[in-house]
């Protein structure tokens, strides 16, 4: 359980004014963008109940601001309420004491009530009414209300935030009998891992630092062929390219092997209106729900299961909100090469506006990433009870000596919608995928890929060969605490598919269990069926890929 170090409660005329601790996910000086962003934020889907979901005026000495703030049920849950909210995609939610009038009004009953935690990735935020969800930037948390002193603060008297998770997953995925690792693994390959994430968060002043560590057990055939884990868990990035390396291996043995790292450290400083991050931290940008062209920062797989926490890079954020609620974000990765030099060539620089055209919320995006120049465009507008987006992202450049003049296009339309029945909460999205890196037909057996593709599966910004996909899927509620999720993503050019279904059960207060299987369908050589990958002098092609995969996962938060 998370607890929040030096809280204290300050007691005001309590009918009219009271304090309180809360999660706060956006500041504004105007108050319909305020009201915009509670409007949108109604459809978040927390591990944990809320009271309510309101605004509150706020006077940080330079005019009256309009706090959007998350109420929790019991005081002590705040900052676990605050990394669930952080990990919804409101990356710069804070808490802060907040004074709550009476005659300012919450949203509904019926838009409060939580429901169980959904992959965030997988399932994001049912459609509000309004304008779509503003980014989020932390200003001030020091109280500052009018009639209330200011709390006293110092470097090393702060607010501190402790959390805890603990995870454990297992799988099993049977290998063909063409399989070019059938011979090491036999019909059957397993894998497991247990993982302690500990999270630590130190506010003071205008000051944020935060670090996480995690301590990583893997165990299985992942380890045996020499792999990184992929496919339903997610990708242990190495740090073999980072600016800093921050991950240490204890003990490696055939079967098994034990690190640590820390996959986020930085500091933060904050305004009203200005925010600047430098250390390791993660960024996610555009509206992909399955696939996401306009984030070439670590983005996850299609079919990954564990979304908690996005890998983290090293680099330099400047976040600008401005007054009418549009925002701007300007940032710089810094890599090491393969000779292991700090080198511009390897490096990102990329710069986002964020902003709204009447009900159409849009991001504009350019940089230059790797050796690769990169405009990106993304719209969100409602359509009825409904959210449509699109993702549109150009690139051009020289990947691997080769000099690529044209611009190949990456781009996402998808549509989602949350609506009830019979009682229960139906969510449904469709999701039309294209990429030019992509190839229109598999080679036999598969041969050099081409050198952009080549690059963009290397660094894992690509997991996919082909060019167009189409990925349908939805989330039932059978119970408050049991979700049913199911997802499928076609090739179109093969007419291959790979399904994914999987039942999310909240065990316990602060835990969730998934039960969950992968599967293709698809005739030889298509892309989710085995893959033929060579020949034998006698007998039939090898083949890698294909098989169903069952995988139970469990996490904790403490």
């Amino acid at each position: 359980m998370c607890r929040r170090i030096g809280l204290m409660v300050l007691v005001l005329s309590a009918a009219v004014l009271r304090a309180e601790p809360a999660v706060v996910i956006g500041s504004f000086a105007d108050v319909q963008n305020a009201s915009a962003l509670q409007q949108a934020a109604s459809s978040l889907e927390l591990v944990l109940p809320v009271r309510e979901i309101r605004t509150v005026a706020y006077d940080g000495g330079d005019g009256v601001l309009h706090r959007v703030v998350v109420l929790p049920l019991d005081a002590s849950e705040t900052p676990k309420l605050r990394q669930a909210v952080q990990e919804m995609g409101y990356g710069g939610a804070w808490v802060a004491e907040v004074i709550i009038q009476a005659d300012e009004s919450p949203l509904p009953a019926q838009q409060r009530s939580a429901t169980p935690a959904r992959d965030a990735m997988k399932t994001p935020a049912a459609a509000a009414t309004g304008p779509p969800m503003l980014p989020l930037y932390r200003d001030n948390p020091v109280l500052s209300e009018p009639g209330v002193a200011p709390k006293s603060r110092s470097w090393f008297k702060g607010d501190t935030f402790l959390t805890f998770r603990l995870k454990g997953f297992a799988s099993a995925s049977n290998v063909p009998g063409t399989d070019v690792y059938r011979e090491p693994l036999g019909s059957r390959r397993n894998d497991s891992t247990v993982d302690l994430r500990t999270m630590l968060q130190h506010d003071v002043g205008p000051w944020s630092f935060e670090a996480a560590h995690t301590t990583l057990i893997q165990h299985g055939d992942t380890i045996l062929l020499g792999q990184t884990l992929s496919g339903a868990e997610q990708v242990v990035v190495s740090d073999d390219l980072r600016l800093l390396n921050l991950t240490d291996e204890w003990n490696e043995g055939r079967r098994h092997r034990t690190l640590h790292r820390l996959d986020r450290l930085n500091a933060q400083w904050r305004s009203n209106h200005w925010a600047v991050t430098v250390g390791r931290q993660a960024v996610s940008w555009g509206s992909g729900i399955v696939f996401q062209p306009l984030d070439p920062f670590n983005p996850f797989a299609p079919t990954a299961v564990d979304r908690d926490y996005k890998a983290g890079d090293d680099l330099v954020l400047i976040e600008r909100l401005f007054d009418n609620g549009h925002d701007a974000q300007l940032l710089h990765v810094f890599r090491r090469d393969r000779l292991d030099s700090v080198n511009g060539d390897v490096a990102s620089t990329a710069a986002k506006w964020h902003g709204y055209a009447g009900s159409l919320e849009f991001e504009v995006i350019a940089a230059q990433h790797y050796d690769t120049e990169f405009l990106g465009l993304s719209g969100r507008v409602p359509v009825g009870p409904a959210v449509l987006r699109s993702d549109i992202a150009m690139r051009r450049g020289i990947s691997h000596q080769t000099v690529n003049d044209d611009w190949g296009v990456l781009g996402v339309i998808n549509i989602d919608v949350a609506f009830p029945w019979r009682g229960r909460t139906v969510y449904a999205f469709a999701e039309y995928f294209h990429n030019d890196f992509g190839l229109a037909e598999l080679p036999t057996p598969l041969t050099a890929l081409p050198a952009d593709l080549q690059a963009g599966l290397e660094r894992g910004e690509f997991f996919n060969l082909m060019r167009d996909y189409l990925a349908v899927g939805g989330t039932f509620e059978w119970h408050p605490l049991l979700t049913q999720q199911l997802t499928v993503i076609t090739n179109l050019h093969d007419s291959s598919s790979l399904l994914q279904m999987q039942f999310a059960y909240d065990v316990g207060q602060n835990q969730n269990m998934q039960l969950g299987w992968i599967g293709s369908t698809g005739g030889s050589g298509d892309e989710f069926a085995p893959i033929t990958v060579g020949m034998m002098p006698a007998g039939p092609p090898l083949t890698q890929g294909g098989g169903d995969r069952v995988y139970l996962r469990w996490a904790g938060y403490f």
